[in-house]
């Protein structure tokens, strides 16, 4: 009986999360000239989509924090991902492998523009959205191997947190209208 009961309260809770909150819609332009967007192994289209799939699932998941009725429109324009793809030159079974160094770090180039229920303009801008300290988490490479784009994922909610503070602690319990 128990079991029953949690299982058909799931549902709702996340019916009701997504009615009280924003959404996203989400492009990538001209994803053949990003700056680095290729895999280390593998098809490159299989990457690019799998990656872009992900992306837009963290400008969804970003876009639930905003109020009901608001819609975060998103351009991606470039993107450059942490570490670089190089040769192994024989060392390893594959032929190249991401380095990671501090230099390094993850950018994406954005244009967005953030929209209230009756379609008006609430924020617009064109943003490089960077971390040049991301490497200062120490549990960084921990959480990296269970999510390959951990740091731009961090990246994009700190600078998402900060520009749209005042849009998120409104839709907050006990925030003001």
């Amino acid at each position: 009986m128990k079991r029953i009961l949690v299982t058909s309260l799931i549902p709702l809770s996340l019916i009701a999360t997504s009615v009280l909150a924003g959404e996203a819609k989400v492009t990538f332009k001209d994803v053949e000239k990003y700056t680095d967007f290729s895999p280390a192994t593998g098809i490159e289209s299989r990457f690019q989509e799998k990656t872009k799939e992900d992306f837009t699932e963290k400008f969804k998941e970003l876009a639930s924090l905003l109020p009901k009725g608001q819609t975060f429109d998103v351009t991606v324009t470039d993107v450059d991902l942490t570490g670089r793809v190089e040769p192994t030159y024989g060392q390893s079974a594959t032929s190249y492998i991401r380095v990671v160094r501090p230099i390094d770090f993850p950018r994406m180039n954005l244009t967005y523009k953030l929209t209230d229920a009756q379609g008006q303009v609430i924020k617009e801008d064109s943003v490089v959205v960077k971390d040049m300290g991301f490497d200062m988490d120490s549990m960084a490479s921990i959480k990296r191997q269970r999510n390959i784009n951990y740091y731009e994922h961090k990246m994009l909610e700190d600078w998402f947190k900060q520009t749209f503070s005042e849009q998120i602690k409104v839709n907050q319990p006990g925030g003001s209208a």
